[in-house]
């Protein structure tokens, strides 16, 4: 009797004890594998958001209800948020804690140029944004496809010229219409062979795009282009069509259509994988529809 309740102890002590991380409250490293953690280690992650195409609507703030349950620190947003009223989506993303410190917004084609550059108080639509939270660890390079950008535009030049010189530990360029898209209802922006390239020589860890009302995720010779247009301007069977299940021979990873979400990304820095990040596309009921990981 007496073994029998030392084995007793002992299997309940064994246990319960991979429960303590999340009863004492201790940070813990994020993975591929499942949801990401709420409690995650600061110190040696940035949890970014993105999303496009949203609208001022109850779908916006259950996506930014998401974005506060995951403790997600910055918000990306690729593009078209002007659909019916954009000062309303401004006051939501503010009210969630999404402010001018820790959100950037690329300018969409049913956006105001004006109101986006009072958003990134610049000048511009297009170039570098930084966060002081996350001092040298990650750089955003937004791109006005509103606008020339073409390989002779003042824009690409400026753009290349400060992807270069960015000693940022973590890059991703941020566009509303697509380098790489399937065939839905855009094309792709046309600009791929002029801006690949430069991505590649600067360090580029990620394309963010949207437009395409739906999740696309490619891998082009090592390097990320999503299609991020999950917000709920449309929503279910009105979100678009995924006629294709690739972008000139590349096939798509995880194409999804109908589905709404936020996608989140933890960009790791330490001394073993000095650069490795996990994402996560979410769901509206929180459900992981889809999960990749990067090491570069």
């Amino acid at each position: 009797m007496s073994f029998f309740i030392i084995f007793l102890s002992l299997f309940i002590a064994i246990y319960f004890a991979q429960f303590l991380p999340i009863v004492l409250g201790s940070a813990v490293e994020s993975s591929s594998v499942g949801v990401p953690a709420t409690n995650f280690n600061m110190s040696k992650t940035i949890r970014i958001a993105v999303v496009g195409d949203v609208d001022s609507n109850q779908g916006l703030t259950t996506e930014l209800e998401i974005a506060n349950h995951y403790n997600v620190q910055a918000l990306i947003l690729t593009g078209d948020f002007e659909y019916s009223n954009g000062n309303k989506v401004l006051s939501d993303l503010q009210s969630h804690g999404f402010t001018k410190a820790n959100t950037d917004i690329v300018v969409g084609n049913h956006d105001s140029e004006q109101d986006v550059e009072a958003w990134l108080n610049e000048k511009v639509t297009f170039g570098q944004v930084n966060f002081a939270f996350a001092t040298d660890r990650l750089a955003l390079f937004n791109i006005d496809a509103n606008s020339r950008f073409d390989c002779s535009s003042p824009q690409f030049k400026d753009l290349k010229s400060q992807i270069e010189s960015s000693k940022a530990l973590y890059k991703f360029a941020v566009i509303h219409q697509p380098f790489v898209t399937v065939k839905s209802e855009h094309p792709d922006n046309g600009q791929f062979s002029c801006y690949d390239p430069v991505f590649r020589a600067g360090g580029i860890d990620g394309v963010l795009q949207a437009h395409n009302h739906n999740y696309q995720r490619f891998k082009i010779n090592g390097l990320m282009y999503g299609v991020f247009g999950t917000g709920t301007h449309d929503t279910g069977s009105s979100m678009y069509p995924l006629n294709s299940n690739d972008w000139n021979g590349n096939n798509c990873l995880k194409c999804i259509t109908g589905k709404n979400g936020i996608t989140i990304i933890d960009l790791h820095f330490d001394n073993k994988n000095p650069k490795h990040f996990v994402g996560w596309f979410i769901g509206m009921n929180r459900e992981v529809l889809d999960a990749f990981e990067s090491f570069s």
